[in-house]
């Protein structure tokens, strides 16, 4: 084949849709965007931070408890020095001049004792105590760098660590230190984000382009199966055509003969210019192919109508097998709307209509059913033979209106009734083209004026829609809305759909918020309780009894408690006298008279962990793992105050209730009892240790739920579009789409109706044994199988429709039939029925 010739559309090819590059691209892209920031943000760094000690160092810090206080190296994201030295920083030091093969340089000198100067004002924090080699061009920034280093040491020389604040300290500097990507989430979030948006609104355009082609694809291979069995089915309808002896013909069928074989013709060459516009990607989805599309498909469907109705009319015509069924499909219609007459004309008051006129209806039902076998020998005879039934029935049905129109101050409304198009044939067969409508109409205007006369029948009527007929096992009713009102209730619907997704976005953000940042909740989320408590030298100042009734113990990890007594005059050099505190601070300073100097409650925290050594671990000094401390110190007039809390673990990251005290005010709070003091100190230990080691992150909360929000708004729209694609995949989908409760009644009734088929039969021949015509009967009996049969077949096509041809009023339409030609059925086999019932009651009566 040349390179530049057209490929061949072969009839089970698909054309080819493309693929969505532009979504594709934007997806690859926010797939590298998103790893990325996962590696950057979940990286760990791989080299190591080497500490030097110097100098004499306080709080049992050496360079070897220090190296025992290491469970490992530091890992850092570049090799570094730690210098740790004894005095404070010159000037020089602080602007980052370092001496060769130090990065960071600390010191672990402690704030200046508080002097009688020091009334209410609040004391600076001190850039003295760390300094970096310079790492940012802002010399301010790497200040804070710095002050954040010597932070993470003090705050941890605040609850009793002197080697594990060196070590905390180290950990400081190892983050802080970093200088690649921004390791924050939220830039990586709002970027992914950004390009998850423009992915999901790139690929909602595409899905729709390409939902919109498979939808004309399976138009227009639902047009050509038409086509294509009328072109099988051409050979077949010509050998038909001049089987018939030209003098038989009438000149209807002749005509609809020359247009049904002009039309193929004519539509086979149309047929390969849709194809190849809708198989073109750029013709595929302009209204013009739209329109050729739809013009197709209405030539297609109307031709497949004439085919069958020249084929029945053939059949009729030519004495050939079928021409039953060719007068089944015009007495079908008639026969229902005439069985639904009777059964209200024998619901009437007895009088109301004289009992020959509904003898006269039903000898002409009886006629029409007779005449609907063509068994009368000659064609032209059946033809004749089924227009006088036809119109005989047509004149009784007038007559019963004009009766009933006589007992109504006015002529009721009419409700349309679904019939099939029979003009092609009716004209094919010699007969008039709109008999069949005219005799349908006259029989529905008897109809509506019993109805009006006589009142609806329970079993058939539904009093808020005339043209709905439900099942009379379990009616249903789902009234048709009007264009107007259905464009209120789609918007509704879209309204409380898009506050659906943002309550469930808000509330997902709210519990994705709680969850990162735990530390705002001042509920204890642990769930052990303290392994245990014990009160040293003994329990004599405190309620026991009191602490364990009031106490919340819900901790994260397995802690033993320990709760010291102390005395806050001898350990702290504090007192409550007012006359000795007036001579160390200015009388002026409301707050100045609850500071306190730090180095004392440094020193009596060492001096606790001495006396108690069966908690310390005797190479560092340090609380053994699981320890924690409550020392609570006792002034002379029984009042206690609980400055710190000791506990083993290294306090990291953002301010919890680790770190009792401000080194920056060093002030102290009075508690108001001995119990309260040891309450709030355990509990207080019980969330420090929960949220101990979170860090916050660039942005604020609110910034994050801003973030958040959009996120999961997209996502669950996202979740919404992947359910409606799917939806156009589902098979048989039952208990699922619009109308599903009805289509599910309606085969309940179907399926009550064909278990009765044995009864129905055998009603039937006991009312034809009886005097009806034997074909008339068989007849009859006949046509309400095929319905039945029919109904059936339209039962399992809407029952296997996926979920997504579910939602258009077209579906719901489908159901109406459905119910309409049940109801009927069953109209009709509840009359047999009866009438077999009440003459068997009669017989039974004359035996």
């Amino acid at each position: 084949m040349s390179r530049k010739a057209k490929p061949l559309i072969r009839a089970r090819n698909k054309p080819n849709f493309g693929l969505p590059w532009l979504s594709i691209l934007l997806g690859a892209a926010t797939l590298v965007l998103g790893t990325t920031g996962i590696a950057v943000v979940t990286a760990q760094p791989t080299n190591e931070l080497t500490i030097v000690i110097e100098g004499q160092q306080p709080w049992n810090i050496s360079q070897e408890t220090v190296e025992a206080a290491l469970d490992g190296p530091v890992a850092a994201w570049k090799p570094f020095t730690l210098r740790v030295i004894d005095r404070p920083l010159t000037a020089e030091e602080q602007q980052g001049s370092l001496a060769p093969g130090t990065d960071v340089l600390l010191s672990t000198a402690l704030p200046d004792p508080i002097k009688p100067s020091h009334d209410a004002a609040v004391p600076k924090k001190p850039f003295d105590k760390a300094a970096i080699r310079p790492l940012e061009t802002d010399p301010a920034e790497n200040l804070d760098i710095g002050r954040g280093i010597h932070d993470a040491y003090q705050s941890n020389v605040g609850i009793g660590h002197g080697p594990l604040a060196v070590v905390a300290a180290a950990q400081e500097a190892s983050l802080l230190l970093y200088d690649g990507p921004t390791r924050s989430p939220w830039p990586w979030i709002a970027g992914t984000l950004l390009g998850l948006a423009l992915t999901v609104y790139s690929l909602s355009k595409a899905l729709r382009r390409r939902a919109l082609g498979e939808a004309r694809f399976r138009r227009l291979t639902a047009a050509q199966r038409q086509l294509a069995s009328v072109v099988l089915e051409l050979e077949a309808l010509e050998v038909t055509y001049l089987a018939i002896d030209p003098d038989r013909r009438p000149q209807g069928f002749t005509a609809s003969w020359t247009k049904v074989r002009k039309a193929s013709l004519e539509l086979a060459r149309t047929e390969k210019r849709v194809t190849a516009a809708v198989y073109a990607r750029r013709s595929a989805l302009t209204p013009e192919t739209a329109k050729k599309l739809e013009r197709f498909e209405s030539l297609a469907s109307r031709l497949t109508a004439s085919a069958d109705a020249v084929m029945g009319a053939g059949a009729v015509i030519g004495g050939f097998g079928g021409g039953e069924t060719t007068f089944q499909r015009l007495a079908a219609p008639l026969t229902f709307a005439t069985r639904e007459l009777l059964a209200r004309l024998r619901a009437a008051p007895a009088g109301a209509v004289e009992p020959k006129m509904i003898a006269d209806l039903e000898s002409a039902l009886a006629a029409l059913l007779a005449a609907s076998t063509g068994e009368t020998g000659r064609t032209d005879h059946a033809v004749q033979v089924w227009d006088r039934a036809e119109r005989l029935l047509k004149r009784h049905a007038h007559a019963i209106s004009r009766k009933l129109r006589r007992m109504l101050p006015r002529r009721p409304e009419v409700a349309p009734r679904p019939s099939e198009d029979l003009t092609v044939l009716r004209t094919s067969l010699g007969l008039s083209p709109r008999g069949s409508l005219q005799s349908l109409n006259a029989v529905d205007v008897a109809n509506a004026m019993a109805r009006e006369a006589f009142g609806a029948l329970p079993e058939f009527d539904v009093e808020q829609e005339p043209a709905l007929r439900a099942a009379p096992a379990r009616p249903t009713l789902q009234p048709r809305l009007k264009p107007r009102l259905r464009r209120i209730v789609t918007g509704g619907l879209k309204v409380l759909g898009g506050i659906a997704l943002v309550v469930g976005s808000f509330l997902l953000t709210a519990a994705t918020s709680a969850q990162i940042y735990p530390w705002h909740n001042t509920n204890l989320l642990g769930t052990q309780q303290l392994h245990s408590l014990r009160f040293e030298p003994d329990s004599s100042k405190f309620d026991e009894d009191e602490i364990r009734r009031t106490l919340e113990d819900k901790f994260t990890e397995t802690v033993d408690m320990t709760v010291v007594a102390r005395d806050a005059e001898d350990d702290l050099l504090l007192t409550q006298d007012s006359d000795e505190r007036s001579k160390l601070y200015d009388a002026g300073g409301t707050d100045a008279i609850y500071r306190f100097d730090p180095e004392p409650l440094v020193k009596a925290m060492w001096e606790i962990k001495r006396e108690h050594p069966e908690l310390v671990d005797p190479r560092t000094g340090e609380l053994l793992p699981g320890q924690a401390m409550v020392p609570v110190w006792f002034f002379d007039n029984g009042r206690t105050i609980v400055p710190v809390r000791m506990v083993s673990a290294v306090y990291v990251g953002e301010p919890t209730g680790l770190n009792r005290f401000d080194w920056e005010n060093n002030k102290y709070w009075i508690d108001g009892s001995p119990e309260g003091s040891v309450v709030n100190g355990i509990e207080g230990i019980a969330r420090g240790l929960q949220t101990n080691n979170y860090r916050d992150t660039d942005s604020s909360e609110a910034a994050l739920s801003l973030l958040l929000f959009p996120t999961f708004g997209l996502l669950l729209f996202l979740g919404y579009q992947v359910l409606r694609y799917g939806g156009t995949m589902s098979m048989r989908l039952g208990r699922f789409g619009r109308g599903a409760a009805r289509l599910r009644t309606v085969r309940g009734n179907l399926e009550t109706l064909t278990l009765g088929l044995d009864d129905s039969r055998l009603n039937s021949v006991l009312m034809f044994d009886q005097g009806s015509a034997p074909t008339a009967a068989d007849a009859d009996q006949r046509l309400f199988e095929s319905a039945l049969a029919v109904a059936w077949r339209m039962s399992d096509e809407l029952a296997s429709r996926p979920l997504s041809q579910r939602l258009g009023p077209d579906y719901l339409e489908q159901i109406r039939r459905l119910e309409y030609l049940v109801s009927v059925l069953s109209v009709r086999d509840a009359d047999v029925a009866g009438r077999a019932q009440r003459l068997l009651d009669a017989m039974h009566g004359v035996g």
